[in-house]
């Protein structure tokens, strides 16, 4: 079998390699009584998080190649120290996905002693592509200074495959990872790629070191073909600030902090060139593109731009409004010209989320205007809004504190609930519902939720993230999720749900699938911690792998998921039956 995941490649595969697919999910080699009995002793050790060395290595004896591979998984989001040895011993495994969920198990234990052998298999033009692209994800993960040297020394000359572009784009991401200062000829080698899937994951490593070296090779990007690239590259274009000065005692402590960094002495790249390709790019066809100029060019003070952040305020596309808004509080010195305009922003009859972010710098600029914009927020029907109205009163002094101590009380925080004891029947009930039908071919479950945007159409992966579905599927069947609203939507990143009402402590279930556009997961503050509501990505999200499940994508509506609004609910919910 072979089951080869690659990150943000979903839709556009094909362009990177044809003969090679995300999944193949055809006829399978039989499991056996036997074979279900260790994938439920399996799951049971996952959702339990009691790291059984005896069980695990035993499994990982099996005869059957997908009972062996999912033990590796199993290692892996164990999370224990002693999963290490037992993923050595079965690196040699004979099927390709096998090894290939090593280096991927590997990768989650970030075990800092398998990079040679993470380094070995990615510079390898024998290693299979599967195992090759695990390789450099792990290697990202690990983060050592090791772990950036192989992949900078597999960037620099890669080994001829067919997969090549493949594993040259999750190598980018990895490296991207790193976000110290260091030679970045690796990367760059690649921004003239013919593939824009190459060219954007180019753009996405340059960005992430804040490095002034890079910014030429951005400008460049920045006007790219492809909106992909364009977008991430615009987002790099925003004012380089040194990075922090060590700490110290004495003379050194009192050091001035550094000042600015000057492109023109680093890059050879002024200030104004750079702040003038951004103001070009607020008109680009792209919204992504328009969205990431307007945030970084809210970082130059310089009157042209200014006036075209100012401006956004007044755009009915929220992306752009909210993201001026937010970037206001940057301009103390220009608190006279912003305050009326923030005022407008606030008023009853825009987008909930516009009110919200113009709040804030409202409160520095303009306190007593801010006090009736925060008691009418204080008093909004979604809870998101009325916390942000209530916390604003709070920052008001004792005129805030009046109009707070005015209000009802708000209920107070449903408490956690932590994940319910299972016993071996529903461990068992689980497995025979998701994992096997899926292994098996059959089609996944879908969901559709009806938003006031439009419908979302949902395609769940049951055999990587077995629980999350059983979960998901019974907060749908069960009408528990309709009238969760959107409580953090965040342009061209998320879309995020308010805790479904007695939602409980969610185990994560990280797998290779990858954190592309149009993903569905939950938000967390770390593994193991969220709850669903459910998360949307806008975008692809490199730097979160491995922090978060996987549950399912978007296959149809996601367009809708760019349209959703804070404040927006679930207005009815379904599964399909396929």
């Amino acid at each position: 079998m072979s089951r080869i995941r690659f990150a943000g490649l979903v839709g556009v595969i094909v362009a990177l390699s044809a003969s090679t697919t995300l999944s193949q999910r055809a006829a399978h080699r039989p499991l056996t009584r036997a074979d279900i009995d260790n994938i439920v002793q399996l799951l049971k050790i996952e959702d339990t998080r009691q790291f059984d060395q005896e069980a695990l290595g035993r499994i990982l004896k099996s005869a059957h190649p997908e009972v062996r591979r999912r033990a590796v998984v199993t290692i892996g989001r164990v999370v224990d120290p002693r999963g290490k040895a037992l993923l050595v011993s079965v690196r040699a495994d004979r099927d390709p996905d096998v090894v290939a969920t090593v280096a991927f198990s590997t990768g989650q234990l970030k075990d800092a002693e398998a990079v040679v052998w993470l380094g070995e298999q990615l510079a390898s033009a024998l290693a299979p592509a599967a195992v090759a692209f695990e390789a450099a994800r792990a290697l990202g993960k690990i983060r050592s200074p090791e772990a950036r040297a192989a992949l900078a020394g597999y960037l620099t000359a890669p080994p001829a495959t067919p997969a090549g572009a493949l594993v040259v784009g999750e190598a980018l991401l990895a490296i991207g990872r790193f976000t110290t200062r260091e030679d970045i000829a690796p990367i760059v080698r690649w921004v003239s790629s013919p593939s824009a899937e190459v060219r954007w994951r180019a753009a996405w490593a340059l960005f992430r070191p804040r490095d002034p070296a890079a910014v030429p090779h951005l400008l460049k990007l920045s006007d790219d073909a492809s909106p992909e690239v364009r977008y991430w590259a615009v987002r790099g274009l925003a004012p380089i600030t040194p990075p922090p000065a060590p700490r110290g005692r004495g003379a050194a402590a009192a050091a001035s902090p550094a000042p600015p960094i000057s492109y023109a002495d680093v890059a050879g790249v002024d200030r104004v060139t750079i702040a003038a390709r951004l103001r070009d790019a607020t008109r680009d066809s792209d919204r992504r593109v328009r969205t990431e100029a307007l945030r970084a060019l809210a970082q130059y003070d310089d009157d042209a731009s200014f006036a075209i952040v100012l401006a956004a305020l007044d755009s009915p596309d929220t992306w752009l409004s909210v993201s001026a808004a937010e970037a206001m509080a940057r301009f103390p010195s220009r608190a006279a010209a912003i305050a009326p305009r923030l005022m407008a922003a606030a008023a009853e009859s825009k987008p909930a989320a516009l009110r919200m972010m113009a709040l804030t710098p409202l409160v520095t600029f303009a306190p007593d205007a801010a006090l009736d914009v925060a008691a009418a927020l204080a008093r909004a029907s979604s809870p998101t809004v009325r916390a942000a109205g209530r916390q604003a009163l709070q920052r008001l002094g004792e005129p805030g504190k009046a109009r707070l101590d005015a209000l009802p009380a708000e209920p107070p925080a449903p408490p956690r609930v932590p994940p319910p004891p299972r016993t071996d029947a529903d461990y068992r009930r689980i497995v025979e519902r998701w994992i096997v039908p899926d292994y098996l071919g059959a089609p996944r479950p879908r969901a559709v939720w009806d938003t006031p945007r439009g419908a979302i159409e949902i395609e769940l992966y049951p055999g990587d993230s077995p629980v999350g579905t059983d979960y998901f599927v019974g907060v749908v069947e069960s009408g528990a999720i309709v009238g969760t609203e959107f409580g953090r939507v965040v342009p061209n990143f998320v879309a995020q749900q308010r805790p479904i009402a007695g939602a409980i402590t969610l185990r994560d279930e990280v797998s290779r699938l990858g954190l592309t556009r149009g993903n569905l997961s939950w938000a967390s503050a770390g593994l193991d911690t969220g709850r669903a509501g459910y998360t949307l990505g806008n975008a692809p999200q490199p730097h979160n792998e491995g922090d978060f499940t996987a549950l399912g994508r978007v296959v149809r509506g996601m367009d809708v998921v760019d349209r959703l609004e804070l404040g927006d609910a679930i207005t009815a919910a379904r599964m399909i039956r396929r």
